[in-house]
């Protein structure tokens, strides 16, 4: 049983990092380095970070549950803050 949570975890942080990666990259595509170069280095930071958590976890490391949570509460801030971001 603990073998098929730890599956689980895993498929679902790595669904939640390629979603993260991609608004942020998206975002960096809509948002102007010069004007707001606090968030465009924020948004930098979390898709390299979405990256590689990307790849640890496909190398098969143990994912922590609190680190799904972290990349859940992005996905969730990134899509509750999508139109702020896009006007």
């Amino acid at each position: 049983m603990n073998n098929i949570l730890v599956s689980a975890l895993t498929a679902l942080d790595v669904f939640l990092c390629v979603l993260v990666v991609v608004a942020a990259c998206d975002y960096l595509r809509k948002v102007r380095p010069t004007d707001q170069p606090l968030l465009s280095i924020a948004f930098y930071l979390v898709a390299i970070g979405g990256f590689g958590a990307f790849v640890t976890a496909l190398q098969g490391h143990w994912v922590n549950p609190f680190g799904v949570m972290l990349h859940a509460g992005v996905v969730a801030y990134a899509w509750a803050r999508r139109g702020h971001v896009f006007t």
